[in-house]
């Protein structure tokens, strides 16, 4: 008859399982409690700074609005509040967004202490690795998105002249609302080198693969651009979709430098 080793784990107790999920869960709680204050902290910030925050958000449109007005001779026009509220819920909207803008390194950093125990060391590493370009890349498009929504605006203005007398008083709730979802889009989607090196990183892709594959994931880049582009014009399309083509290109050296290599390498 077998004898059972000394070194053999003894299996756990359904108390000691138990006992494991609470502590667990009161973990979760406490990160939980944590990420709510530090939106709540970061919402107030924005509040006191929304006026000049939205002075900036809505300076493309004007400039776009006043180049449309001299170059089609309608009057420039401008921003009309239709209800007592809109100035408001305007202010807080953009708090709310911004709030979570300000708050969201912190989240991650809650959210990797409580998922990082249950990772093996090699996608340890490879979270370590792409968390800072992620918060990079992720600025870069919203970048990106403030310097083409000129050209945006300007490309739906410029039909504005086929409408004889046409003027234009945009709602600022609603244009903020544009600005937030373009700037969400180009952020997001300027997260794919951060996806594809993780990939890489723990041995799901190969960058042989994707060189084989980059027409094929060229096209599907440029579909998704104008699947996604909350303006639909032509100019955000491509200003969406080239640097998404170039990150793709990027991605396949982060992905050759960090992919395993094999042993007769």
């Amino acid at each position: 008859m077998a004898l059972r080793l000394q070194t053999d784990p003894a299996p756990e107790s359904p108390d000691e399982k138990r006992a494991e999920l609470t502590e667990h869960l009161a973990e979760l709680r406490t990160r939980l409690i944590r990420a709510c204050l530090y939106c709540a902290v970061g919402m107030v910030v924005m509040y006191v700074f929304s006026n000049p925050i939205y002075k900036i958000l809505a300076a493309p449109i004007l400039s776009a609005l006043k180049h449309a007005s001299l170059k089609n001779g309608f009057p420039a026009g401008g921003f009309i509040v239709t209800s007592f509220t809109d100035a408001f819920f305007l202010k807080l909207q953009i708090s709310m967004v911004g709030g979570l803008v300000i708050a969201a390194p912190f989240i991650l950093f809650e959210l990797w202490g409580f998922i990082a125990p249950a990772l093996t060391p090699s996608e340890k590493r490879a979270v370590t690795l792409v968390a800072p370009m992620s918060i990079v890349l992720f600025m870069a498009g919203v970048g990106c998105a403030y310097l083409i929504l000129p050209m945006a605006v300007g490309w739906f203005l410029s039909y504005l002249a086929d409408i004889p007398g046409a003027m234009l008083f945009q709602n600022p709730l609603t244009y903020v609302v544009f600005v937030i979802k373009l700037m969400l889009v180009f952020g997001v989607l300027f997260q794919l080198p951060v996806l594809l090196t993780f990939l890489g990183k723990i041995g799901l892709i190969t960058s042989a693969m994707m060189i084989k594959y980059w027409r094929h994931i060229a096209v599907g880049l440029f579909t998704t651009a104008m699947v996604v582009a909350p303006s639909n014009d032509p100019g955000t399309m491509l200003a969406l979709a080239v640097p998404l083509t170039l990150l793709f290109f990027v991605s396949i050296l982060l992905v050759k430098w960090v992919e395993p290599k094999t042993t007769g390498s």
